[in-house]
Formats: structure tokens, C-alpha cells, sequence
């Protein structure tokens, strides 16, 4: 058997594991499950595929950065992951804050659909929401340089297996968010009253808040 055969059929054996452990990776609740659910339950499921397409475009820009050694350079660097480290908590605490404030002015009056639109622009995209979620998400960072390099095969180009694990990560994260919304979006006609939206944007506010807290005290 040849050295180019070995290592492929070396990487082949690995995938399965490097799938199932991304996989589960994914539907741990985190910031990104808060928005998702959040945006197809208050918006509809046009608005929680656009927020997983950000997530997925942030997975592709981690990608890119650590095929290229970026993310390693950073990762070397204490003051970079806690500058970034403090940029996601705090991107965090300001869309909490935002859905929070959008939650408190809809119980006080009842709120038109001028009014949620405006809601909705002042948190900004879903797409750029997904996408920064990932993109100052220090946890994301970790993924890339301590779980995919327990992976690495010796004797193909380190960038090489980087970027087809991290299009394989991409591709799990399209399946399961697509699921995910599909399976979600059936609920939304039936919490989109005034009340539920009020509370969905709360509870998604509050979550968020408090995850944003805990990034910046390197909590989680």
C-alpha cells in the first residue's frame, strides 16, 4: 500500500469520529441556537436560514484564517483573545440589550407592524447577526486550533486538511440549522401574537446578556 493511500485511508478512518464529535458540537445550546431560534420564531424561517447563512459564512471566514495561520497568530497572542474575547461579550450584551429594550416597549403599548420593523432594523441583518456571532466568538476560535488539530494526518499539507475539515464543519452546520428552522418555523404562526413576540424577545434578550457577561469574564 502506498504512503498516498495510507494517509488517505488514514483520514477516511478518522471522519466519522471528526462528524459525530462536530455534530454534537453543533446542538449544544449557545448564542447561536438563542438567535436562531429567536429570529424564526419572531421573524419567520426566511429569517432563520439568513441567520444560519451568516453562522456558516463565519465558519468559513475561521476557515479561511486558520488554513492560513492567522487564528494561530492570534491564538498566541493573550491580549488579542482578550480583546476579541471582550468584543464577542460585549456584541452580545448590545443585541440583548436591543431585544430587551424591543421587549419592553411592545408591553407597554400595543405594537404595530411599522413598529416591529423598526425593532428588527435596530438588532441589525440575521445574516450579519450569524455571522459576527461566530466571528467574535472566542469559543469558535478554540474549535479551530485545539479539536481540528487532534485530526491532522502527517505527511499531507497542514491547510489542506484544514480546509476540508472546516468545509465539512460548514456542511454540518448547513444540515443542522436547516433542520432546525424547517422543524422550528412550523411554531411560528402560532407565536407570532404580540405577547408571545414580546416574551420570545425577553427571554432570547436576557439569555443573550448573560452569555455576553460570561464571555467577558472568560466563563465559558
Amino acid at each position: 500500500m502506498s504512503k498516498r493511500t495510507t494517509l488517505r485511508a488514514g483520514m477516511i478512518g478518522q471522519l466519522p469520529v471528526f462528524v459525530g464529535t462536530t455534530a454534537l458540537m453543533l446542538v449544544v445550546p449557545g448564542p447561536d441556537f438563542v438567535l436562531v431560534t429567536r429570529n424564526t420564531l419572531v421573524g419567520d424561517r426566511s429569517r432563520g436560514f439568513l441567520t444560519a447563512a451568516g453562522i456558516c459564512t463565519g465558519l468559513g471566514l475561521l476557515t479561511v484564517l486558520t488554513a492560513g495561520g492567522v487564528s494561530a497568530l492570534v491564538a498566541a497572542s493573550t491580549t488579542t483573545l482578550v480583546v476579541l474575547r471582550m468584543a464577542g461579550g460585549a456584541y452580545l450584551l448590545l443585541l440583548g440589550a436591543l431585544l430587551l429594550r424591543s421587549a419592553f416597549r411592545r408591553r407597554r403599548r400595543t405594537s404595530s407592524a411599522e413598529e416591529d420593523s423598526s425593532a428588527e432594523r435596530r438588532t441589525g441583518s440575521p445574516m450579519m447577526q450569524g455571522f459576527l456571532n461566530n466571528v467574535v466568538n472566542p469559543k469558535a476560535l478554540v474549535f479551530y486550533l485545539t479539536f481540528m488539530p487532534q485530526f491532522l494526518v502527517p505527511g499531507t499539507p497542514v491547510y489542506v486538511q484544514t480546509l476540508l475539515m472546516g468545509l465539512i464543519v460548514m456542511l454540518c452546520a448547513a444540515i443542522w440549522w436547516t433542520a432546525y428552522v424547517a422543524a422550528v418555523g412550523v411554531l411560528g404562526p402560532a407565536l407570532r401574537r404580540s405577547a408571545v413576540r414580546t416574551a420570545l424577545d425577553a427571554g432570547a434578550g436576557t439569555a443573550l446578556a448573560v452569555l455576553g457577561v460570561l464571555f467577558m469574564f472568560g466563563r465559558i
